[in-house]
């Protein structure tokens, strides 16, 4: 493969118990359901195909589970602070019916319109959260590994998405990945070619 050429396998962690459903799950260290684990078993033989040169796991448990669903015979796993998910304070764990019942509306309409402005009741700023997700995508665009794979969460996959593919911060959630998918991003030089 041409060193210029560059292939990030995006992959979110798998489903979590029926409990957590609909439910924004952030810093909590909540496991995989027997189901989100048979999804990423799934993911193993495509993801195998492409053989990583590095992969990268968020720390938190739902991920590394998934990690080890995929990837089982690595042993060389990196845990990168800067792919956990945001965390969303008084709000984890909540709907998002739960959360409008008490939350002022001008602080959803920031969530929606300006997230990177927003700051989570006692939790994450999200201009942060931005910012350790940037700079880990430019170091690991960096890198001479032509395939990097990223094993995360929701909200860092939306952020590397839309960056590659300059969607602003308000359209973000139109580039959510399902659970236990893969997204891959081609990059020539670290610019973004296409995705697939």
């Amino acid at each position: 493969m041409d060193r210029a050429l560059k292939k990030l396998l995006l992959i979110r962690h798998g489903e979590l118990p029926p409990r957590y459903r609909g439910r924004y799950v952030g810093a909590s260290d909540v496991r995989l359901s027997a189901q989100g684990t048979r999804d990423c078993r799934k993911l193993a033989e495509r993801f195998a195909v492409w053989n990583p040169g590095k992969i990268f796991v968020s720390p938190l448990r739902r991920a590394r589970e998934s990690a080890a669903a995929i990837c089982p015979e690595r042993r060389d796993l990196i845990f990168d602070r800067r792919i956990r998910e945001v965390d969303f304070g008084d709000w984890e764990n909540l709907t998002f019916d739960e959360i409008q019942k008490t939350a002022p509306p001008e602080l959803l309409d920031l969530w929606f319109r300006h997230p990177e402005m927003m700051r989570f009741p006692n939790g994450a700023s999200v201009a942060d959260h931005f910012a350790a997700v940037d700079e880990f995508m430019a170091e690991i665009l960096a890198l001479p590994e032509p395939v990097v794979a990223v094993i995360t969460h929701g909200g860092v996959l939306m952020r590397m998405i839309s960056q590659a593919m300059k969607i602003p911060p308000e359209r973000q959630f139109e580039v959510l990945p399902p659970r236990a998918s893969m997204t891959i991003l081609n990059f020539h030089e670290e610019v973004f070619v296409n995705g697939e």
